[in-house]
């Protein structure tokens, strides 16, 4: 049976392949993680052949690689290349925030602040996973009120192409985003582009120390 959490206008392969993008960002698949064929099979309640080509559509963005012995694993990335990834989500965030503030629609406006509500309260109940998710679907959130596919397309590449676990463990780094949070919400509610671009770039930069790569990891 298709598990029912999936939507269902999209093909076999494309459910595999965000179900498995999701959780390989989230950390809820780590570095060196076995991805095993049938294992998946019967959790995603598919035959094996989608999945095979979602693990090789993985392959090709460098989130899984193949390693002797241990077949398709979650790929393990550098210090560089994670270097690399805040220095653009430093340059293309902030342009999306700016951006969304200045176009937002009041329909667009109440789903930021719906969400933003929903991290306040997981943030005062310490739920740590549910926090992680949260703050994803802030960003994203407001990054689609931008209305720039492009810009958008370019931010979720850099979200699900390299993995990063961030470190929600530490209760002063979820005290320290919370307050980022609400600058930025801040500029939002003052109609302020310029405040918000450079609350969101204050905001990743403070992140950068706590978001660590899956590769620094132990796997086992």
């Amino acid at each position: 049976m298709t598990n029912p959490d999936l939507p269902g206008h999209q093909t076999k392969t494309e459910l595999a392949l965000r179900v498995l993008r999701e959780r390989i960002r989230s950390g809820e698949l780590p570095a060196g993680h076995r991805l095993q064929v049938y294992d998946l099979t019967d959790e995603l309640g598919m035959s094996p052949t989608p999945i095979r080509e979602a693990l090789r559509l993985l392959q090709a963005d460098r989130l899984v690689h193949y390693e002797p012995h241990r077949g398709v694993v979650v790929a393990r990335h550098s210090p560089e290349r994670l270097s690399d990834v805040y220095a653009m989500r430093l340059e293309l965030e902030p342009m999306a925030t700016r951006l969304a503030i200045e176009r937002m629609t009041p329909e667009q406006k109440e789903v930021v602040d719906a969400v933003h509500e929903k991290f306040v309260a997981a943030t005062k109940a310490d739920r740590s996973a549910r926090m992680a998710k949260l703050n994803s679907d802030w960003h994203l959130a407001i990054y689609q009120a931008s209305g720039s596919a492009m810009l958008q397309e370019f931010i979720t590449r850099l979200w699900d192409v390299f993995p990063w676990r961030t470190n929600w463990a530490l209760d002063q780094r979820a005290a320290d985003s919370l307050v980022e949070h609400e600058r930025v919400m801040a500029a939002i509610n003052d109609n302020d582009a310029e405040a918000g671009a450079k609350a969101m770039r204050a905001h990743i930069e403070a992140g950068s120390a706590s978001e660590i790569p899956h590769g620094d990891q132990p796997t086992e």
